[in-house]
């Protein structure tokens, strides 16, 4: 069974894409977050959210994307920020 069919069901919309977030700490690994997207709503957003999590994302034929980049902030119980992948 594929990542994508243990939460296919789970979807809000069965054509709606899962991305992946692998996270680490210090280089040790965390856990992953999954998350769906919701193209049915705002299929631009939601692709180019797509594409930043996979690195299909190219400026100037160089990936872009969240690989590697830090969360910046952090309010327990409430959210996480990050992802800026241009002011590194």
């Amino acid at each position: 069974m594929s990542d994508y069919d243990k939460y296919a069901e789970q979807l809000r919309h069965p054509d709606n894409p899962i991305v992946f977030m692998e996270m680490t700490a210090g280089g040790a690994p965390l856990g992953t977050i999954v998350m769906e997207l919701f193209a049915d709503v705002t299929p631009r957003t939601a692709e180019n959210f797509r594409q930043f999590c996979t690195g299909e994302f190219r400026k100037d034929g160089v990936p872009v994307g969240y690989k590697n980049s830090q969360f910046h902030r952090v309010i327990k119980d409430f959210m996480i920020q990050g992802g800026d992948f241009v002011n590194v």
